[in-house]
């Protein structure tokens, strides 16, 4: 195996693929690509500063560190939706394609068999996260967007040009056995964040449903909401965070800096 260096984590994966045929899976993948390799180009990417790895219902792209991420971020939130929403004009209801993606930096190494590392493991976490799943089935936009902490706190809240910190909400995962908790910011367009954070809502919507598999409390650490309380956010208005209850769920703390089709 080589010694691990720094790469930017790019993943893709589409909703509800198992349900697909086999046919439209092939369709799928070769609109998912040719999407993957517009983005890419819109951020001035050169292929030789890439590399993919298939994953079924997905893909997995690593690019040199030496790729700005600003400009990475700006061609995810306008390339590819325009991208997706051309293609799914002229596909079958089949094959209409609607994405998750996470944007995430760290250590990656390679072997024989591909890329491996734990910050990839947290990449994939933040992809299969309910949060996402969530936010991507509330909106009516071909795709959705999560940036890591990593990336949130190196490039996103710097406000470079055409990246607007306000519209990135964060959330707040359990993970796996000893892995602790993980963060991460989901971009909406629709809300947008007062400079207090009070259109905010702490959600740690993974949270119960690992304890309920694990046995644990349920009590969520750190500033995210009290024992007794259960973050959740959603999409469409801008919640009260005092006393509001929306489809059974009380939002409750400060505001929320918060699988499977696979």
């Amino acid at each position: 195996m080589e010694e691990p260096v720094n790469r930017t984590i790019l993943l893709m994966d589409i909703e509800g693929s198992g349900s697909r045929s086999d046919v439209e899976q092939g369709v799928l993948r070769r609109l998912l690509y040719g999407v993957l390799k517009e983005t890419l180009s819109a951020a001035s990417v050169e292929a030789t500063e890439y590399r993919t790895e298939d994953r079924g219902d997905g893909v997995l792209t690593l690019l040199d560190a030496t790729v700005p991420k600003p400009q990475l971020i700006r061609a995810l939130l306008t390339e590819t939706p325009m991208r997706l929403a051309a293609a799914n004009r002229l596909s079958s209801q089949g094959t209409q394609v609607r994405l998750r993606m996470v944007l995430h930096s760290g250590e990656v190494a390679l072997d024989a068999y591909g890329a491996v590392g734990s910050d990839l493991v947290e990449g994939f976490r933040l992809l299969d996260s309910d949060p996402l799943r969530a936010a991507l089935k509330e909106t009516d936009e071909p795709c959705v967007l999560c940036v890591s902490e990593a990336v949130h706190r190196g490039v996103v809240r710097h406000a470079h040009p055409g990246i607007e910190p306000e519209h990135f909400h964060r959330f707040e995962i359990r993970g796996k056995g000893s892995e602790g908790r993980l963060g991460g910011w989901i971009h909406d367009r629709s809300r947008k964040r007062a400079e207090d954070g009070t259109a905010e809502a702490a959600t740690t919507a993974d949270t119960a449903a690992a304890d309920r598999g694990s046995g644990g409390s349920g009590g969520p650490a750190g500033p995210f909401p009290p024992p007794g309380g259960s973050g959740n956010f959603f999409f469409g208005h801008s919640p009260q965070i005092t006393g509001d209850v929306v489809a059974g769920h009380k939002i409750v703390g400060r505001p929320w800096d918060g699988g499977a089709d696979r």
